[in-house]
């Protein structure tokens, strides 16, 4: 049975990890727990309190991430025009990367984590109908698709070009 917080301690949350989030992709995980604190608006104990270490932080803020990636992937696997909606995935997933170092630094250490599960069978199911299509190579699954997304950051054309099947 999940227990609710009460009205403040529920805002700072939200506070604090929209804060952990523009820091940690701004910054990267090196910004520092003080800083996110201050700017949440929060003392540097309730940051502690509610995630026990600074890892505990990014990960919430990177699930959120990935969360958000996997949505974008399972609407793109249901989209009548999938050839428009792999590539529009592929340079969505991109875009995040370029504008979110958490997204870069943090998503290997959310290997075995259900959000990061989830992001891999959506994006799977996105590469299946993609192979039924005939826009990705047969040889190429979802894992590799996003091996492949934080260069699209950079050569989203080139990325698309290369997971095309062959002639």
């Amino acid at each position: 049975m999940a227990t609710s917080l009460r009205a403040d301690a529920q805002r700072n949350l939200d506070r604090l990890l929209e804060a952990a989030g523009e820091c940690f992709a701004e910054r990267g995980i090196g910004c520092s727990v003080d800083e996110i604190a201050r700017r949440a608006g929060v003392g540097h104990g309730t940051v502690f309190r509610r995630f026990p270490t600074k890892e505990a932080l990014l990960l919430a803020v990177v699930a959120k991430r990935i969360e958000a990636l996997a949505a974008v992937a399972e609407e793109a696997a249901d989209a009548p025009d999938v050839e428009a909606a792999f590539a529009g995935f592929v340079r969505s997933a991109g875009e995040s990367y370029s504008r979110d170092r958490a997204l870069v630094q943090g998503l290997d250490r959310c290997e075995g984590r259900p959000e990061l599960d989830a992001l891999i069978a959506a994006v799977d199911r996105l590469a299946s109908r993609a192979h039924e299509a005939g826009v990705l190579r047969r040889e190429l699954g979802g894992e590799d698709v996003l091996r492949l997304v934080p260069t699209a950051s950079f050569y989203p054309d080139v990325v698309l070009d290369g997971l095309r099947p062959r002639g």
